[in-house]
C-alpha cells in the first residue's frame, strides 16, 4: 500500500484528539486501578502508558474508525471508503485483437470502443490505499493516488498504475504506465465506480471505466 493525498485532509487535528484521549485513558485506568488494588506498586496508574495508549487508538483509527458513522458526523474523516471488490468492465480504444473470453458479457461488437471484463480490489485506510486492476490479459497496480470530495462534484479517486501484460498475451501487449480518475456515485442501492483512464508513451490509448461494488 502507498500514502495517498487528498483535499479534506484532518489528520493533523484529529492526532490531536487522539493524543488528548489516550491521556485521559491514561488517567482513567490508573484511577480505576488504584481504587480496585490499591495495594499494587506505584506504577499501576501508569500500566497502560501515554505512547501505548495513542498508538493503540492510532492503529484503530486508522484501520477502522475513520470509516465509522461518528467520524462523518463529527468531520474527522470525510475520505470515502472505497476499499472493497468491484466488477465491471473497461471501454478501450486498444486496436489489437481482444479475444472472446476478455470481452464482457454486455460487449457490443459494432460499438467503437470494446468492452473488456475487468475486476478491481481496492484496499484503503485513512492513509494508504492500494489499487488492483485485472483483466484477462493483464494486471495493474497503483503507485500513487489521490482523494477529492469538494463539494459540488462526485467524490474522485485518482491514481497512477503500473500495468504488466501476462506473458501469454499477445505480443503487442506490452508493459506501461497510466492514470485512471474514477468518481463515486450512487446507483439506486449500487455503489459504482466510473470515469476514464488513459496510458503513457509506448502505449497511447484511453478509455472508459465501470464497476460496481461487490462487497
Amino acid at each position: 500500500m502507498h500514502t495517498y493525498s487528498t483535499d479534506n485532509d484532518k489528520r493533523p487535528t484529529v492526532y490531536g484528539l487522539l493524543g488528548l484521549v489516550a491521556y485521559l485513558l491514561v488517567l482513567g485506568i490508573g484511577w480505576a486501578t488504584s481504587l480496585l488494588a490499591s495495594g499494587l506498586p506505584a506504577i499501576t496508574g501508569g500500566t497502560v502508558s501515554w505512547g501505548l495508549a495513542f498508538a493503540a487508538l492510532s492503529a484503530a483509527f486508522i484501520r477502522f474508525g475513520w470509516k465509522t458513522p461518528i467520524a462523518r458526523w463529527t468531520g474527522a474523516s470525510r475520505v470515502p471508503d472505497f476499499s472493497g471488490e468491484w466488477e465491471g468492465y473497461i471501454k478501450t480504444t486498444y486496436g489489437g485483437q481482444i479475444d472472446d473470453e476478455s470481452l464482457h458479457e454486455s460487449n457490443d461488437p459494432e460499438a467503437e470502443m470494446q468492452r473488456v471484463a475487468a475486476s478491481l480490489y481496492i484496499d484503503q485506510t485513512w492513509r494508504k490505499i492500494s489499487v488492483h486492476l485485472s483483466t484477462a490479459d493483464s494486471e495493474s497496480d497503483s503507485t500513487g493516488a489521490t482523494v477529492l470530495t469538494k463539494e459540488g462534484r462526485w467524490p474522485s479517486l485518482t491514481y497512477q498504475y503500473e500495468n504488466e501484460p501476462d506473458v501469454d498475451s499477445e505480443d503487442s501487449m506490452m508493459a506501461h504506465d497510466g492514470t485512471a480518475d474514477l468518481s463515486l456515485k450512487r446507483d439506486g442501492e449500487q455503489d459504482v465506480l466510473e470515469g476514464f483512464y488513459y496510458t503513457g508513451p509506448g502505449r497511447e490509448n484511453y478509455g472508459e471505466m465501470y464497476f460496481e461494488r461487490q462487497s
